[in-house]
């Protein structure tokens, strides 16, 4: 079959309407509405205007692309077949077990996708992410080698979402010039009309946002090229292309029926839809050979193009100061320079204020660690950091201190885009119960193995006055149960270095730090080339080598453990004390080293200000959680220990009572 050139376009995108129908009915579920609507705008992109490597999905200096709408995955996987990093097949397995197509994208199983998203609005903010990272990067290795677009497609229902409003508020605040947005405005969602549950003028909403905003035909695809080129040139604010579309364009009897949404198009419909669009309507999965030619045809000048950037890459790199810089921000690799510690070992010290020594050491070694405080610098003590690598803000995109303002959420996601981007080190900082606030960001980026660090200080109820509202109590067993994320919760400075160098070296699982606003009395008062927490729980103290029972504890609550260890020694009962740092890299170690952990003596407790759950697989039926399974108080935070029973005499009593039972 022929095809005139200037009817390619139109029957590429019919036959990608059939893929994407075939593709969502063989799997009997899935969206076909949204990725219909979307269609003229992504296959314009991805044509004629991406800038890719089609033999290397991953080449560094590619273009973005995020598909914020996850549930239209039919879409960026047909996409991705016409590249070439997909094949038939997988298309045919759409929502199968073991497939490069699941029912969400997933950037870990599938070339060409850039961020897990699904959870609508996410993407947003983690395209603001990648378009922050390519600025950072560009003003430090140069334009030559770094210089791309980010682009992002979102809906209705993203758009709906207030993270990724705040994201786009980041966005337009910074200037991020090389950001474009296309809004796929198809007023159809799930339950109806847009217009039933929103009537926000997003027009409005992001010029007020300093954003630079086009209104088209959606389907035009003229009109599709011109505003691409206009966003282009818009280099002083980030663009949104709202497309004004139709759910479902296209299909024969159900243009704009919000019910194709969320489910696959009627055999019948499908089979009436191909013939409208002038194919075979009792074939499945069926393509034109000269359609995939035609869509590849610019490659070679993309090899070209990537080739050239390889040479210019090379020439710089011959500068060995350049080499090392560009190496180790590629690997995230800690520079050779950074001198661990700042701080004696002696020193009472709260950990957030080791946290903040650390991050400036990094910051005076100009590593590439970015990061930034929803709106707490004095007190996630990240105010030096920022004083020291400056602001970034539309006029200085050398800053690498993101002042985010009260946005946990769009922090998160904005980090994680960060991450997925990759060359940076990257952290986010508020209050432990804030944490909330920012989980389901930490979720997804648990999922997708991001090595992005999340600090919380005020980690318990030594918050005191602040109440219930502000003392973290069920964050720390929410946080552990999310597979793939570690949780630290180091017990003095020499435990907060040692978690920070784990978080940062740990490049398939992201971290969290839970850190103290008060002082704790060190544990540990040399250093060791020998990382302890490496191993998430270690002995620090035994009162006599005929044990009785082992206390288990993490953070401010090890300086609680060792007391109750002296105090039992006093009366003959002799105790070792353990310091658990990081259960999830515990839960990893060897049966034998769990064992002599656990198992050593008869009886076992636990003490941790916060709730018992991730306790209770430890003491089984040999002991005692000490923690507290209610809201806090307010009152100054002594005597709210006083009032759960975390002290000293209470511990000591409740275990010998234990133990003479």
């Amino acid at each position: 079959m022929s095809f005139d050139k200037k009817d390619i376009d139109q029957v590429s995108i019919n036959y990608a309407k059939s893929l994407i129908m075939d593709t969502v009915r063989n799997a009997n579920s899935g969206h076909t509405g949204g990725p219909l609507s979307s269609l003229d705008f992504t296959y314009i992109l991805f044509k004629e205007f991406l800038k890719f490597d089609p033999e290397n999905p991953n080449w560094i200096n590619r273009d973005r692309f995020v598909l914020s709408v996850g549930h239209e995955s039919a879409l960026i996987y047909v996409m991705l077949y016409y590249i070439g990093w997909l094949e038939l097949e997988d298309l045919k397995s759409f929502r199968q077990l073991g497939s490069k197509t699941p029912g969400h994208p997933e950037r870990t199983l599938t070339p060409g996708i850039e961020a897990t998203t699904g959870p609508l609005g996410q993407g947003v903010g983690n395209a603001v992410g990648m378009a922050v990272a390519e600025n950072i990067l560009s003003e430090k290795f140069s334009s030559e080698v770094v210089n791309h677009y980010t682009y992002v497609l979102h809906g209705d229902g993203d758009i709906q979402e207030p993270v990724a409003q705040g994201s786009i508020a980041c966005a337009g605040h910074w200037g991020l010039g090389k950001l474009i947005a296309f809004y796929d405005s198809n007023d159809a969602q799930i339950s109806g009309k847009v217009s039933r549950s929103d009537s926000t003028d997003y027009k409005k909403m992001y010029e007020s946002h300093g954003w630079h905003v086009q209104v088209i035909n959606g389907h035009d695809h003229d009109e599709i090229r011109k505003a691409i080129r206009i966003a282009q040139m818009e280099i002083d604010k980030p663009s949104v292309i709202i497309g004004e579309t139709i759910m479902a364009y296209g299909t024969a009897n159900v243009e704009g029926d919000h019910n194709t949404h969320g489910a696959p198009l009627s055999h019948e419909e499908i089979k009436l839809t191909k013939k409208k669009l002038g194919l075979d309507p009792e074939k499945l999965f069926q393509i034109s050979d000269e359609v995939l030619e035609d869509f590849r045809a610019s490659y070679e000048y993309a090899k070209q193009e990537v080739e050239s950037w390889n040479e210019i890459l090379n020439k710089k790199c011959l500068d060995e100061e350049f080499k090392e810089s560009w190496d180790n921000s590629i690997n995230l690799l800690i520079p050779k320079s950074v001198d661990w510690p700042v701080y004696n070992y002696g020193d009472n010290i709260a950990t957030r204020k080791v946290w903040g020594a650390v991050i400036e050491e990094m910051a005076a070694k100009e590593t590439l660690l970015v990061g930034g405080s929803a709106d707490l610098e004095p007190s996630n003590v990240t105010a030096g950091f920022a004083k020291m690598v400056g602001d970034f803000t539309k006029d200085n995109h050398n800053g690498m201190n993101f002042p985010y303002g009260v946005r946990e959420f769009p922090m998160g996601v904005i980090n994680n885009g960060i991450a997925q981007h990759g060359g940076l080190f990257v952290f986010g900082a508020t209050f432990f119960v804030f944490a909330d606030y920012e989980r389901p960001a930490i979720r997804l980026r648990a999922l997708q193995g991001l090595p992005a660090v999340s600090e919380f200080t005020h980690d318990s109820i030594y918050v005191g006055e602040d109440g219930p509202t502000h003392q973290p109590i069920e964050q720390l067993s929410g946080l552990r149960s999310i597979p793939n994320l570690n949780v630290f919760r180091p017990a003095d400075t020499t435990e907060t270095y040692e978690c920070w160098e784990l978080a940062l070296k740990n490049l398939n699982s992201p971290s969290i730090l839970a850190l103290t606003r008060q002082k704790l009395n060190p544990i540990r008062k040399e250093f060791l080339k020998e990382n302890k927490c490496s191993m998430g729980a270690y002995e620090i103290s035994r009162t006599n080598q005929d044990i009785k029972v082992a206390i288990l504890a993490s953070g401010s609550e090890v300086n609680l453990a060792q007391e109750v260890s002296h105090k039992l020694a006093t009366e003959n009962i002799y105790s070792k004390v353990v310091s658990v740092p990081c259960q999830d890299l515990f839960k990893q170690q060897s049966d034998s080293y769990k064992d002599k952990i656990l198992n050593e003596t008869e009886f076992l407790i636990t003490i941790e200000a916060g709730s018992t759950s991730c306790w209770q697989e430890y003491i089984v039926n040999k002991g005692i959680n000490f923690g507290i399974d209610d809201f806090g108080k307010s009152a100054p935070y002594k005597k709210i220990y006083n009032y759960f029973g975390l002290t000293v005499e209470n511990i000591a009593k409740k275990t010998k009572e234990m133990i003479n039972k």
